[in-house]
């Protein structure tokens, strides 16, 4: 595939993807000699779309059962006579419940959107911590790292599968499933839960994933490196964290 470099490169971009996982320290020097992508991205999308099909039934049954109830008592429905209320939790429900039909594509636009994100944070490290990487490896370093989050993408969908669809009342418990920082504040609320909640096993996988990788990749100094990596793992958390406000407040 044409964005396979094979140059410099051993096995190829597929080696580079599985290195990332088994042996990091292999896989940061295969992608200094050849910045590879295309592999990652096609195993990260796949992985990605199978955890998702696998979470769908618990999905629509949180939607089903918890969505509703929220809706109810945002201002915007509550003020609606009681028919209208229940056909505009209708209609929501329903175009949410066709959206998670087709969710499993979404990884294949989402992905790349990730990885360009982080790509253009390590440019800024890359600049200020001394690193000797162009775009392109920066690039090739954020996708191969996408591996990791799909493979905690089906970590997540198997804890899912283990305890049911039926144990997940609201979409949210569904998207959190995996052992994160909220664990520790048991209770907390709704955007404090979804700021830890995004601090998952994976996501810090990633994150150091990312640090080291433009330590070794990208000869990024370690202060640089270490605190875009950690910038781009609050970035997501505060996000989760502004959606959850939006969703509670819509």
């Amino acid at each position: 595939m044409s964005s396979e470099s094979p140059a410099g490169s051993r096995t190829g971009g597929l080696q580079t993807a599985l290195d990332f996982l088994i042996a990091p320290a292999d896989g940061f020097e295969r992608l200094r000699e050849a910045p590879t992508w295309g592999w990652a991205y096609l195993i990260a999308a796949a992985l990605s779309a199978v955890a998702t099909l696998a979470i769908l039934p618990a999905l629509h049954h949180a939607i089903a059962t918890g969505l509703p109830a929220q809706l109810a008592a945002t201002p915007s429905i509550a003020k609606l006579p009681a028919d209208q209320q229940q056909k505009a939790i209708a209609q929501i429900v329903s175009v949410q419940s066709a959206f998670l039909s087709v969710s499993w594509l979404l990884p294949l636009v989402v992905l790349p959107l990730v990885a360009a994100i982080q790509s253009l944070v390590m440019f800024v490290a890359n600049r200020a911590g001394g690193g000797d990487a162009g775009y392109r490896r920066l690039w090739a370093l954020a996708m191969n790292v996408q591996v990791a989050g799909s493979v905690g993408g089906l970590l997540a969908a198997a804890i899912v599968l283990l305890r049911g669809p039926n144990a997940f009342d609201e979409p949210a418990s569904v998207q959190t499933a995996l052992p994160s920082l909220a664990l520790l504040a048991p209770g907390a609320p709704r955007v404090v839960a979804a700021f830890l909640g995004a601090i998952n096993v994976a996501a810090i996988w990633q994150a150091v994933l990312l640090g080291l990788g433009m330590i070794a990749a990208a000869r990024i100094a370690r202060p640089a490196a270490w605190a875009a990596a950690t910038i781009m793992l609050l970035t997501l958390s505060v996000l989760a964290a502004f959606g959850a406000a939006q969703t509670h407040a819509s």
